[in-house]
């Protein structure tokens, strides 16, 4: 009887184990915040090759990320640390032009798009 018992313990105990293990593993959800930014002329046309720039101010320094855009004007970041970006897009063919914006990329996991115009 006592051996029956024991097996059943240990049993359980390990089911028991391999259910918080579970649990865990679960928990370990992708944190990473990704953020798109697509850049247009003022009559609507994407703006490949344009200089994009997500800055946030921080207790250490500025966060600042870097991109370019693609052929369809759009560039994406995958930020590691969640927080509201302003958007700052150029290109070298329209001086003195820029483009601006925001996007709030403020919980881990979020995804969220943008569209700024170079004016």
């Amino acid at each position: 009887m006592k051996s029956f018992i024991f097996k059943i313990s240990a049993i359980t105990g390990v089911l028991m184990l391999f259910t918080l293990m579970f649990i865990a593993a679960s928990c370990n959800k992708d944190q990473t915040c990704r953020g798109t930014v697509t850049v247009l002329d003022t009559v609507g046309a994407a703006v490949a090759s344009a200089n994009v720039k997500l800055s946030a101010p921080s207790v250490g320094g500025d966060v600042v990320y870097d991109g370019t855009t693609d052929g369809s004007g759009t560039v994406t970041f995958d930020v590691k640390l969640p927080a509201i970006f302003d958007v700052y897009a150029t290109k070298a063919s329209f001086p003195g032009l820029a483009g601006v914006g925001v996007i709030r990329l403020d919980e881990p996991g979020k995804e969220a798009e943008v569209k700024v115009i170079i004016q």
